[in-house]
């Protein structure tokens, strides 16, 4: 049986079916490039749209059974699922690339003044708050359009993630960037296969993919999503957030302003960041 596969059409989504096609021994498939809403707005350079329009028109395609199943970055699932699909979170490599990586043009040191480029709003308070950058500029498109705007000269510095340069192989100068201690966003460096609930494409996946360390991941990102429905929020927030052994950390970013937050229980979790001013923090984006 010929598996119809739906996909973002950009080079890094491609790269994303092939690790996936790889780990669950699938050799017949048919692509389905998806070019959604959320491709348009950003192609368009727009800034103000939510992350699950990378998600929503290909959810469409598994509702009404134009594709079998479907691959997307996990830090564009939405934190709430969507009614009718299941869905699993992977990774290839034993590792996860978790990291954002800041990109010069030039063998350079990072200066305040420099023009940084990023399209994430929880990259600029970050920048903002972290290293104190004073020219934090929005930049859109692919990883090869954003890395032609740097080189270019429209940016002085650009922030990545890491884990979507090593899935294109992209070799930088070792000078010409460092890696940012920062926490991410969750679900970075992550994939998730979705499909439709009953299809026994499931069983499949379950089968083929399922192992202890992927179970532990996505436990781990559960306990994310699980945080972020309670907050009300979702990948486009000001918020940065990682669980790892039941311990769930995280950052959230206001205007001026950022708390820190950690521990097991997220009804504490959730006292905390009340007491700290975070929930305030968090809709003083909106």
């Amino acid at each position: 049986m010929k598996i119809k596969i739906a996909s973002r059409s950009s080079k890094l989504a491609l790269k994303q079916v092939q690790e996936f096609v790889k780990i669950s021994n699938i050799s017949d498939y048919e692509l389905l490039n998806i070019t959604t809403e959320g491709d348009k707005l950003s192609s368009e350079g727009s800034i103000l749209f939510d992350k699950a329009n990378f998600v929503t028109d290909i959810e469409i395609n598994l509702l009404n059974d134009t594709a079998d199943l479907a691959v997307h970055s996990a830090k564009d699932m939405p934190a709430k699922d969507t009614e009718g699909l299941e869905h699993l979170f992977f990774i290839e490599s034993s590792e996860r690339r978790l990291s954002d990586l800041i990109i010069f043009k030039n063998n350079e040191k990072f200066k305040t003044d420099m023009i940084l480029g990023t399209s994430s709003l929880r990259r600029k308070m970050q920048a903002k708050f972290h290293l104190n950058a004073e020219n934090v500029i929005s930049l859109n498109g692919n990883i090869d359009t954003r890395l032609r705007k740097l080189n270019d000269g429209m940016y002085d510095c650009i922030v990545l993630a890491e884990a979507g340069l090593y899935r294109l192989d992209y070799l930088l100068k070792s000078n010409n960037y460092f890696k940012l201690n920062h926490i991410t966003c969750s679900g970075q460096g992550v994939l998730a296969v979705q499909w439709k609930k009953g299809s026994k494409i499931g069983e499949l996946i379950n089968s083929s993919i399922v192992n202890k360390s992927i179970v532990e991941l996505n436990n781990q990102i559960e306990l994310e999503k699980e945080l972020l429905r309670k907050l009300d929020a979702d990948c486009n927030s000001a918020i940065s957030l990682h669980a790892s052994n039941r311990i769930i950390k995280g950052e959230i970013y206001g205007l001026e302003n950022f708390i820190s937050f950690s521990g097991t229980n997220i009804e504490q979790i959730l006292k905390d960041i009340d007491q700290k001013g975070g929930l305030k923090l968090l809709h003083e984006h909106n």
